[in-house]
This record gives C-alpha cells, structure tokens and sequence, in this order.
C-alpha cells in the first residue's frame, strides 16, 4: 500500500512537472501578425516573409511573424495608424497621410536628382541621426526601419530629352509638390489614380506620369521613353511595430529582432532596387528608349526642382519645421 501510494506521488510530481514545462514554453513562445501592402508572392511579400524566417530560425523558433500581405488586414493608407492601434503588431507601407509626418513627407520631394534606393537611403539614414525632428514624427511606434523608394521617373509616349520637350505634355504627378515642379519644368500635372493613368495613356488623354521604375512592369505601362530624371524618391518606406507588442515580448527576443534589422533594412534596400532593375529589362525588351538627360540638362532641370523645394521648405519653417536646413542638410550629402 505504501509503495502504491509513493508510486501515485511519483506520477503526479511527474505530470506537473509536464505541464509546468509546457506552460513555461506555451509562455516563451510568441505570434506576431505583420500587415503589408504588397500582393502576396511580389518581391516585397517575398522580403518581408525571409526576414520573418530568419526571426524565427534566430530564436530558435521561439517567434513567429503570421504575414497578412496584399492590404487584407490593413488598407495602405491606414496602416501607420492601425500599427498605433494595435490593429496589427508590426505594418509595412508608405507613411501616406501628412498629419503628424509633414517633414517625412516633405523629405521624399528634397530626394530629387538621386539614382536609386541604396544612394537616397543612405542620406535619410544621416538626416534622421541628425535631425531630432524627423524622429519625432515616428515616436509613437518603434520603427524597424525604414528606407528609400527608387527614383519617380518621368513615363511618356514622347521623347523627354530636354526641359521644352516637356511643353504640351499632360502628366499624371500623385505629389503636390512635384506637381509644381513640374510646372514649372513646362509640362502640365493631372491628378488621378494609377489605373487611371494607364487608361489615360492608352485613349491619349494623358502622355504618361511620374512613376516609380517599378510601375512600368508592374501596371505594364503602354509608354515608347522614360526619362531617368528622378523627380523625387519616396523617404518613408517603413517597418514599424505597435510598441505595447514591443513591451510584451521577453528581452531575448526582442534582442533577436533588434539584431537581424541592419540585415532586413538592407534586404529591403536592394528589393526595391532590383525591381526597379527589373523593369528596366522588362521595358527594353517592350521597346521602350530609357533616356539619360546630359550632364547640363540635368543640372537645369535640378536648379529648376531645387527651388521649388525651397520655395516650399520656406512655407514648412513657418510652421516650425528646419525643412529647409533639411534641404540644406541633403544637399551638402549630395555633393
């Protein structure tokens, strides 16, 4: 009877010892959901999904990251704000919405001129070192990073070789600011959507747009020219975190995702300009002329693209903001 019951006391010790082992590795485990803009099986989902697989091999599969893609959890527009809610624990897009992110957004237009992602990445990874402004517009999420779109070049059924070659042309421009711009080069900015544009270019409503290199495959672009002239390179392609999520996860794994940013962001980096890439082969094998301005012409189309810039970084430091030692700032780094 005594062996019996030291047998049951046994057993029991046993079976609590289990379950307390699993309840202390049901607790170090740990879900969490990214939402993202890009369609599912594009370079960028293809990006994000490596880096959650090298969390979760990092951690020894103690994290995992659930990737919704293509919007379906959060609309692109309103994924900043759903990461500050808690919609979702982390969220990739462009910070779209000025509200709060004037000087973000205004950075993108002082970009102009730069060849690529890698080049226009490096400089806004100086400017927010330097400037504590620009990190207080991201201060109510833990960013992970953020870098760099390609140049917006400029799309056109015409050759665009030099500043009057742009009179007469009717171009979708989604920014104000270089809507102004372009203006002022001489063409005329229309206002729609993407799918709009393409629409428009194929009834001849619209000679083309400025667009990222990418969109020329992406939307299969009917253009004939695409003057490499960067208009502007959007500043704020991010990664960001809800941080009540942050707060929630142990130190260690909140080591193992501080640890594999450096190599994320420059994953990310090189995506965005190998699809950029990418699409140039794809348009030359359409037939299409990839047009270099020369060295003078390029110079003339920036002075012209630079003082807008001031003009409009003038308008910013009214309401606080040193847009223009930015501007200032940038194109120091740019010389």
């Amino acid at each position: 009877m005594k062996e019996r019951i030291v047998s049951i006391l046994v057993a029991a010790v046993f079976i609590t010892g289990l379950m307390v082992l699993g309840a202390q590795r049901e607790a170090s485990a740990a879900e969490l959901t990214l939402s993202h803009m890009a369609p599912a099986g594009s370079v960028i989902d293809k990006q994000l999904a490596a880096w959650a697989e090298k969390v979760k091999k990092d951690s020894g599969g103690k994290l995992s990251i659930r990737i919704f893609p293509g919007a379906t959890l959060i609309k692109p527009v309103e994924t900043f704000s759903g990461i500050e809610k808690g919609i979702a624990d982390m969220g990739a897009s462009y910070r779209y919405s000025r509200a709060g992110a004037e000087l973000t957004g205004m950075l993108s237009m002082f970009l102009a001129g730069l060849p690529d992602a890698a080049t226009g990445s490096r400089i806004v990874a100086e400017v927010w070192k330097n400037f504590p402004e620009l990190r207080k517009e991201w201060d109510t999420v833990k960013v992970l990073w953020m870098n760099t779109s390609g140049p917006a070049v400029v799309a056109t059924t015409k050759p665009v070789r030099t500043m009057p070659d742009l009179k007469g042309l009717e171009l979708r421009v989604p920014v104000p600011e270089a809507a102004d711009a372009l203006k002022l080069l001489g063409g005329t900015p229309v206002s729609m959507t993407s799918a709009d544009m393409v629409i428009g270019i194929q009834k001849g409503t619209v000679h083309g747009g400025l667009v990222f290199k990418e969109a020329i495959e992406a939307f299969k672009l009917p253009v004939k020219f695409v003057t490499e002239f960067g208009m502007y390179l959007s500043s704020n392609w991010f990664l960001v975190m809800n941080p009540s999520s942050w707060n929630k996860l142990s130190p260690d794994l909140q080591k193992v995702i501080n640890d594999s940013l450096e190599w994320g962001r420059s994953e990310s980096i090189k995506t965005f300009d190998g699809a950029d890439s990418a699409a140039v082969e794809y348009g030359k094998k359409e037939g299409m002329e990839f047009i270099k301005l020369t060295p003078a012409e390029q110079a003339k189309w920036f002075e012209i693209v630079d003082g807008n810039n001031r003009k409009h970084a003038t308008a910013l430091d009214a309401k606080g903001y040193p847009a223009t030692k930015v501007l200032e700032f940038v194109n120091r780094i740019r010389k």
